[in-house]
């Protein structure tokens, strides 16, 4: 699921970069994040059950995503999406 959501962002709507995070000690998601190449991007907190929490954050950029571009998702009828979604075509490129 998370690689069809990178290829749509990435090849469907022309995003720069995307970014993800989860709870340090939260290892599935995490794993999610790291497998189709975003990079560590820094640490913040949050709370959880009323305790402060470590949040790891993710970072993918283009140029990382191309290096691991999948070529047997198909995108189709993307192309009326972006001014329904708001996105400016000129601006994500």
């Amino acid at each position: 699921m998370r690689q069809a959501q990178l290829h749509l962002a990435f090849d469907g709507f022309g995003a720069r970069e995307a970014s993800s995070d989860a709870f340090f000690d939260n290892h599935p998601p995490n794993r999610v994040s790291h497998a189709p190449g975003y990079v560590p991007n820094g640490v913040t907190r949050d709370t959880r059950h009323g305790e402060p929490a470590e949040i790891r954050q993710w970072r993918l950029t283009r140029e990382q995503r191309i290096k691991r571009w999948r070529d047997d998702i198909e995108l189709v009828a993307v192309g009326d999406c972006p001014p329904v979604l708001g996105i400016d075509p000129a601006s994500a490129a």
